[in-house]
């Protein structure tokens, strides 16, 4: 009886040291830190939408450029974004546009 019972409190505890617990996050952890006002639309080659999530409390909007290896953080309030957006011009068709979920 005293060998089963220490098997189960070996095993409980061997176990225990397995499960890894989830990390809570701590803070504002937004993929956008600076925000651009300003959208060359020639040179667009996709608009990433990301939504609000846990770690994030805003829609953050991020543009990749055809010139420029690192993409960049758009606002929301450009005409820019707001016409691909719309789809309301016929020469943006052709950039794509990715909702994250």
């Amino acid at each position: 009886m005293d060998c089963k019972i220490v098997a189960i409190i070996c095993a409980v505890l061997l176990s225990a040291a397995l499960i890894q617990g989830a990390a809570v996050p701590r803070g504002n952890r937004c993929l956008c830190k600076k925000i651009s006002n300003k959208l060359n639309i020639k040179a667009l080659e996709k608009l990433e939408i990301y939504p609000r999530s846990s770690t994030c409390e805003k829609v953050e909007y991020i543009a990749t450029l055809k010139n420029r290896s690192v993409p960049i953080c758009v606002s929301p309030d450009l005409k820019e974004v707001k016409a691909l957006l719309g789809r309301k011009n016929r020469q943006l068709k052709n950039i794509e546009v990715i909702h994250h979920q």
